[in-house]
């Protein structure tokens, strides 16, 4: 399979971008990310009172991501940065999430369709 990218966007309550700035580097689970096979990087993304985890991932999401869910230290990580979010996740569905998948790349030579 080919690596490919979810993105989690939410809104982020006023003012709280340069506590979560601060707060996201002690609090972030990367032990528990690293034992989920599949997960290849994460990627935060802050700025205009937006917030966004860009996860790059090989295998089936579907799966990747009830390991993810499963994972009591990447519960405690949802449950302390909760706080600075206007409308914290609450489902366990990716349906039901703001999450949005790639498509289409673009590499230099032309647009192609992501697969895998």
């Amino acid at each position: 399979m080919a690596n490919r990218r979810v993105i989690f966007i939410s809104r982020l309550k006023p003012g709280s971008e340069q506590q979560l700035t601060h707060d996201l580097p002690v609090e972030f689970p990367a032990q528990a990310l690293a034992k989920i096979e599949g997960i290849k990087e994460v990627t935060i993304c802050q700025g205009n009172g937006m917030f966004a985890a860009i996860v790059e991932y090989d295998g089936e999401f579907g799966q990747i991501f009830n390991q993810y869910l499963a994972a009591p230290p990447i519960q405690a990580f949802h449950y302390k940065i909760a706080k600075f979010f206007e409308e914290p996740p609450r489902s366990t569905e990716p349906a039901e999430l703001p999450l949005v998948g790639d498509i289409f790349y673009w590499d230099g030579n032309g647009l192609h369709r992501a697969e895998g």
